[in-house]
């Protein structure tokens, strides 16, 4: 078979699966993508952690990859205050959660404290001290990230 072939019976099966809401169908499907996850592993960590990392879309109403995160915020003008490592150091050190189940992992967290000091911190430093800048961005961070209205998503946002 042709790459085209290939994957038009994947996509054709994916279909079948999907739509026939038939659990046997879906643990078969589970299985089969399980060898080929364990055969990345082996062979290739380096796809097969990339690939991991979009499988957590199904923990989080707000996620981004790791790579997905670095490649937006180095795309942040102005620049992005902060690099992943200070960023999990100031965290650490103010005692903050990276995560907070199911709404936002740390990456997600990561991006929009980035973003909304990409976009505010002028505005920001006018009514924050520089000390309390940290804590004001985590926490309008957190109200976005956990809105039960669930209006700002993440991955729209960024056009992911």
């Amino acid at each position: 078979m042709t790459a085209q072939e290939l994957r038009e019976n994947y996509y054709a099966l994916y279909e079948y699966m999907a739509t026939s809401k038939n659990p046997d169908h879906m643990k078969a499907f589970g299985h089969v993508m399980s060898e080929m996850m364990e055969w990345l592993i082996a062979n290739k960590s380096d796809a097969a952690q990339e690939w991991i990392e979009k499988l957590q879309a199904v923990k989080w109403k707000n996620y981004l990859t790791q790579k997905e995160a670095e490649s937006i915020v180095a795309d942040m003008e102005p620049r992005a205050p902060w690099t992943r490592e200070q960023w999990r150091s100031a965290m650490e050190q103010k005692g903050y959660p990276l995560e907070k189940e199911p709404c936002y992992n740390r990456c997600a967290l990561y991006t929009t404290m980035n973003m909304l000091m990409s976009d505010s911190a002028v505005t920001l430093g006018k009514y924050v001290s520089p000390d309390a800048l940290f804590d004001i961005v985590h926490d309008l961070a957190v109200d976005k990230l956990t809105d039960k209205d669930f209006v700002f998503r993440i991955r729209d946002y960024f056009s992911l």
